[in-house]
C-alpha cells in the first residue's frame, strides 16, 4: 500500500466524511422521533372544535351564504387561479354555498372526535383550500388552517381520545401508542415562523417606540375592528402601548422558543440552567395566552385568537401532561 494513503489530506477528506455522515444520522433521528399522541390529540379536538362552531356562527349570524356566494348576491368572489375540479361559486350558482358550508362542519366535527381521522382530514383540507376561491383575501388563519390541517391528517393524531383509538381497540388491533413527533414539530416551527414574520412585516412605526408605541391603542379606537364603542378605553391608553411592546417583544423573540424548548431538561450550560429556573417558556407561552385573550376580548377578529390557541397544546412534550 502506498504511503500517500494516509496522507493529512486522505485523513481530513475522511473525518469530514465521518462527521457529516454522524450528523446526516442525528438529523434523521431527531425527526424521526416517537412520542405518545396526547399534545397532537389535544390540537386535533380543538382545531375541529374551532373550525366546527365558526361554521355554525357564521350560519347563525346568516354570514355563511354571503361568504359562499358570488356577487352581486354574496361577497365571494371565487377569482383565483385553483384548478377547476374544486367547483367555484360561479359555476355551480348559489346552493353551492350549503354544499360546502355542510361539508367543513361534517369534516370539522368528524376530524375533532377522531372518527375517520385521516378522511375527514383529506375533506377538511380540500373544503378550506376552496374556500381560498370564494375569498382570495381571506383571513391569515384560514391560510395557517391551510397547512395545519393536512399535517394533523397525516399524522397519528387519532392515537389517543378518538373514535378510532376505541375502535381499533374493541376489534382487538390498538392504533400505536407511540407516533412520529415531526408533525409536532412542523407546526411549532410553522407558528413561530408566523410569530416572527409578522412582527418583521409591520413597517407602521405605531408598533414600534418611534411611534409610541401606539398600534393597539389605534386598533381598539377604530370601529371596524373594536368591540367596544371608540373612545370609551380612552383611559387605558398607557396600558394599550405596554400591551403593544410586549407584543412585539414576544412576536420578535418567537426563534428563541427553539432554543428554550431545547432547554427543557437540560443543555445550554448556564443560559439554559437560567432559562429552566426562571421558566422562561412557560413565561411566553403565558404572555401568548394572554395576547390572544385580550384580543378576543377587545377586538371582533373572527375565530383567530381561538385558532392559534387551539395551536398551543403542540408546545408541551406529551410527558409534561402528566404533570
Amino acid at each position: 500500500m502506498s504511503a500517500g494513503a494516509f496522507s493529512p489530506a486522505t485523513t481530513a477528506r475522511s473525518s469530514l466524511t465521518a462527521r457529516c455522515a454522524s450528523a446526516f444520522g442525528r438529523w434523521v433521528a431527531f425527526w424521526d422521533r416517537r412520542e405518545p399522541a396526547t399534545s397532537l390529540a389535544f390540537t386535533r379536538m380543538l382545531v375541529g372544535a374551532v373550525i366546527f362552531l365558526d361554521m355554525l356562527l357564521a350560519q347563525h349570524e346568516g354570514a355563511a351564504r354571503a361568504l359562499l356566494t358570488p356577487p352581486p348576491l354574496g361577497m365571494g368572489t371565487g377569482a383565483s387561479s385553483f384548478p377547476e375540479f374544486l367547483p367555484a361559486p360561479s359555476v355551480l350558482g348559489s346552493d353551492v354555498a350549503l354544499f360546502w358550508w355542510a361539508l367543513v362542519l361534517l369534516a370539522s366535527l368528524l376530524f375533532a372526535i377522531g372518527f375517520l381521522h385521516k378522511l375527514a382530514g383529506l375533506l377538511l383540507t380540500v373544503a378550506l383550500i376552496n374556500f381560498a376561491r370564494f375569498d382570495p383575501n381571506g383571513d391569515a388563519i384560514d391560510t395557517l388552517y391551510r397547512i395545519v390541517v393536512p399535517i394533523l391528517a397525516l399524522s397519528g393524531a387519532n392515537g389517543r381520545y378518538a373514535v378510532d383509538a376505541w375502535l381499533a381497540r374493541k376489534r382487538g388491533r390498538p392504533l400505536r401508542i407511540l407516533v412520529p413527533a415531526w408533525p409536532r414539530y412542523l407546526i411549532v416551527l410553522q407558528l413561530l415562523w408566523m410569530y416572527f414574520s409578522a412582527a418583521h412585516c409591520r413597517d407602521d412605526a405605531a408598533w414600534w417606540p418611534q411611534g409610541g408605541f401606539s398600534a393597539i391603542g389605534n386598533v381598539m379606537g377604530d370601529p371596524h375592528f373594536a368591540r367596544f364603542a371608540p373612545g370609551s378605553l380612552v383611559s387605558l391608553y398607557p396600558l394599550t402601548q405596554l400591551a403593544t411592546a410586549v407584543s412585539m417583544t414576544f412576536e420578535m423573540s418567537a426563534p428563541l422558543m427553539v432554543l428554550f424548548t431545547w432547554f427543557r431538561r437540560e443543555g445550554g450550560g448556564r443560559f439554559g440552567a437560567l432559562a429552566r429556573r426562571w421558566r422562561i417558556r412557560w413565561v411566553w407561552l403565558a404572555v401568548g395566552a394572554a395576547l390572544h385573550l385580550g384580543i378576543a376580548l377587545t377586538m371582533t377578529l373572527g375565530m383567530f385568537p381561538f385558532g392559534v390557541l387551539a395551536l398551543y397544546p403542540l408546545f408541551l412534550h406529551p410527558d409534561e401532561y402528566r404533570r
